[in-house]
């Protein structure tokens, strides 16, 4: 199944809540998955993976039904679009019709690998999504 490129705006634009009823201890060095439903319609659902180091963070962002791609945090070295474009150093990737796996990126300056819950922070704000009760780094 493919969506357009306003369904998929539209899903990155509601606002969305974790499931979880408790807080979440984000693990280092383990990939943690995290349902996560559209405020007021919760048949909306989606998945956001996550996980870091200490040489970096990574997330990303898909529906659950459906596991289309909808937004990836990265701190790759360099990223070539499909027209040429190269990024060098972090870069976000976003839904762009016609293209099934996030091809397209844009540079960013907000990553920070030494500052992981401020760069999740920030990810989760563009995709409009928060865990009611928090987060906190379990540094075990």
């Amino acid at each position: 199944m493919t969506v357009t490129q306003v369904e998929a705006d539209e899903m990155l634009a509601k606002a969305k809540e974790a499931i979880r009823k408790g807080v979440l201890s984000w693990q280092s060095a383990v990939r943690q998955d995290e349902h996560v439903v559209a405020v007021g319609d919760a048949t909306t659902q989606f998945v956001l993976s996550f996980t870091r180091n200490p040489f970096e963070m990574k997330a990303h962002f898909r529906t659950k039904q459906t596991n289309i791609d909808l937004a990836r945090v990265d701190n790759q070295r360099q990223h070539i679009n499909p027209d040429g474009e190269r990024i060098v150093g972090p870069h976000l990737h976003w839904f762009k019709e016609g293209f099934e796996h996030l091809e397209w990126a844009e540079s960013i300056d907000w990553y920070d690998a030494q500052q992981p819950l401020v760069t999740l922070y920030k990810f989760l704000d563009l995709i409009h999504t928060r865990f009611p009760l928090g987060i906190q780094e379990d540094w075990l």
